[in-house]
Order: structure tokens, then sequence, then C-alpha cells
């Protein structure tokens, strides 16, 4: 038996679904495994103990592309799919590669397209219960989540992003500190560029050893640049200049991430990182890291949470949290406590 799990659309989603997937992999210990994800999210699921192969998809539609995909899947006659995608779309895709049965959410006007049909769950609860549910279904039993996601990294990665910080000057050893103060989905889930300069210049006049990464996509780069412009210390500025498995490699060398709620985050989180997140407009109880060390920064708003993407008004659920509070926190995690 072969089964194939379409991968949600996002980094942090994409780990959130990591216990799932090894849960389903505990109860269905001889069916082969496959994750289609997007190509760009590939990396997450590399080397997870249970997955035996990645299936790329491409990270934008062509006509030409869709067709190319609907035909590798078809190749591979998987004996059943799974959907933690909530679109129309990805059902129609899995059911049009010849995919039967297909289990998922019923949703977005897709129940016809489902053999094996999953009650609609409470979109308030955790991300990783949600995910978790759709396995429940199929085994037909209540499953206690195994935290953390557990991101793999092999001794070959870690040693390539300490080569390679070495070549950006960083030398072995030096204690790194990853900050990732934008978020892929918009910058009402991003705090004030301001305060994180505020952080990273008060970070470098405290611990001066320290190098500072600052990670992000190529569309980020000139932001962080205009942040970070005239900091003293050892700033870097790698955004846009990492894949993200480079990305992964990287953040596991670190003593301490600080960021938004955003896929990064996550990686901290899944990679054991120690981490500081400032929450505002989304909800710490959907997409919080639920193991390891963690801070969250989180004061809520009468407007929150919300789902834009940009913030309409005074963006008061961000600017409640003082880089103080940001500072105090980091160095509480940087000290071990």
């Amino acid at each position: 038996m072969s089964t194939v799990i379409r991968s949600p659309n996002w980094i942090g989603d994409g780990i959130m679904c990591l216990p799932a997937i090894r849960a389903f992999k505990t109860h269905f210990p001889d069916e082969r495994v496959a994750v289609a994800a997007k190509r760009y999210l590939a990396g997450v699921f590399q080397g997870i103990p249970g997955i035996d192969e990645i299936i790329p998809l491409p990270d934008r539609w062509t006509l030409g592309s869709y067709i190319s995909a609907l035909g590798e899947l078809r190749k591979k006659r998987f004996d059943r799919g799974i959907l933690f995608t909530n679109s129309f779309s990805s059902a129609l895709f899995f059911r049009l590669a010849g995919i039967s049965p297909c289990a998922g959410y019923e949703r977005d006007g897709r129940g016809w397209l489902l053999h094996d049909k999953v009650p609609r769950a409470d979109m308030a609860e955790h991300h990783q219960r949600y995910y978790l549910k759709i396995i429940e279904h199929l085994a037909g039993e209540k499953i206690a989540p195994a935290f953390p996601a557990g991101l793999v990294v092999s001794a070959a990665e870690k040693e390539w992003a300490a080569g390679w910080l070495s070549r950006q000057g960083i030398s072995r050893g030096t204690p790194l500190l990853a900050v990732s103060p934008t978020a892929a989905y918009g910058s009402a889930k991003a705090w004030l560029p301001e305060r994180f300069r505020q952080v990273l210049g008060l970070w470098s006049e405290r611990h001066p050893d320290t190098a500072i990464l600052l990670l992000g996509g190529p569309s980020e780069r000139d932001r962080i640049a205009a942040m970070i412009d005239g900091l003293k210390g050892c700033v870097h500025n790698l955004a846009g200049r990492l894949a993200l498995r480079q990305s992964i490699a990287v953040l596991s060398l670190c003593r301490l991430f600080i960021g938004n709620d955003s896929g990064l985050m996550h990686v901290a989180s899944a990679l054991g990182v120690p981490l500081a997140a400032v929450f505002g407009p989304t909800e710490p109880g959907r997409t919080a890291p639920l193991a390891g060390r963690t801070r969250l920064l989180y004061r809520g708003a009468d407007c929150a949470p919300c789902t834009r993407r940009e913030c309409p008004t005074d963006h008061r659920c961000m600017a409640a949290i003082g880089a103080d509070e940001v500072l105090a926190a980091a160095e509480e995690l940087w000290e071990g406590k």
C-alpha cells in the first residue's frame, strides 16, 4: 500500500502537520508514505522518519506544469490520498491524478470529491490538532499528539552551514542569534521595524561577541537592510541568500531565535532552538509552538484576532509590545532560563 499526503502551502503549517504524518506512520506502519509539497517547501520534509518520498509541486501553476504534475502522480499509482489542504482545487487535483480513496475535511464545496469525508473541525483549535484529526478519522481512534514536531538536520548540513557562515566572516564557535523581523503572510503579522532595530542595537551593545543573522525571503531583503542600516556590531542581512533548507541548517546552529509568528518561528521550534516570538493579530492558541523553551509576547486587541494582511488602523496589537519586553525575554532564554 502507498499513500500520498498533500502538505499545506505555508512553512509553519508544513511543520505543524509533521506530528500527524508521524501518527499516520505509527498506525499504518506498512504503508509507503509520499508527501506532495510545493517545491520551495519540500525541504521541511527532508530526512523525516516515515516519509519515503517527497514529490515537489510547482510553486506557481501554469497549464503545462499542472498537466505534467498530474502525469507524474498518475504514474505512481498511489492507493490512497490525504489532504492537509482545505481547498477545492487540491481535492480536484488528486481526483484528476487518479488518487482514490482520498481523505480530507469536507469543506470548500469539495465533499463530492472525497471518499473519506472528515467532518469540519473547530478552526479555533491548534493547527497540529487540526491535522491530527484527519489521521484519527482514518485510524478510528483518538491519538495523543507527539511533540516536538522535529525537523531533521544532518551532520553534513550543519558542517555546510558552519562553513558558509565562516565564508561570510563569522568564525566557527561564534554565538549566533537568528532574527526574522518580517512575515510572509503580510505586515500585519510583523512587529514594528523600529522596535526590532532597538532590540538589535541594544543586543549588540550587551553581547558584542554575538553574530546577529537576519533571515527572510528575497522580497524582504531591502526592508531588512533599511531596518538595520547604521547598526554597529556583527549584523548580517541574509534575507534572500539562502534556500529554505539552507536556512534550516543555519538556524540549527543558533543559540536563540527572535521573530514574529512566522514560518521561521516554527522552524526554530522544530529544531529545538529557544525562541522569543511576538504575536499580534493571530491567536497563539492556534499556532504557537507547543514544545521547547519559548517566550510568547502577546497583548491582543479589541479587533484581534484578524486575518488581514495589512493593518487598516493603528496596529495596536503590535504597538502594545515594547522593545524592553522582547529584550528581557530574549536575555532570559540566552542565559538558559
